[in-house]
């Protein structure tokens, strides 16, 4: 299986593998039907199990796809707002308000910039000084 897969696209990839399995399953089944291995009368029934398994296959493969398209759009998101962050950081306060105002990922990046700052400042003015 492929390591780069998240959670939740890995379950949806065991849930097509384990449908794919029952779908072969009962097409055997429906084989040994006709060729008179096993009863007639079970060829209807695995033939309808063959075809809910194989469209339950496929739906779960869609989603595990658009699950895994999504999730590797979000960590690409937020590895470009990391990389327009460390852009930004040279970029004095004002500039990164006007930027935070404007909206989109780069406004989100000033915005943890500036953050960071606030939290800096506070972080070196609020800590107890040592005295000896």
């Amino acid at each position: 299986m492929p390591g780069n897969l998240s959670e939740g696209a890995q379950s949806f990839r065991t849930g097509m593998l384990a449908m794919i399995g029952l779908a072969l399953v009962a097409l055997g089944i429906a084989f040994a039907g006709m060729k008179g291995w096993v009863a007639r009368e079970s060829v209807p029934s695995s033939l309808l199990l063959f075809a809910g398994a194989t469209v339950g296959a496929g739906w779960s493969g869609i989603q595990g796809h658009r699950r895994a398209l999504a999730d590797r759009e979000r960590a690409s998101g937020q590895f470009m707002i990391l990389a327009i962050a460390a852009q930004l950081g040279r970029q004095d306060e004002e500039t990164l308000r006007e930027i935070a105002g404007k909206g989109g990922p780069a406004a989100e990046a000033a915005e943890l910039i500036l953050e960071g700052r606030r939290q800096k400042a506070r972080g070196s003015s609020a800590a107890p000084s040592i005295q000896k």
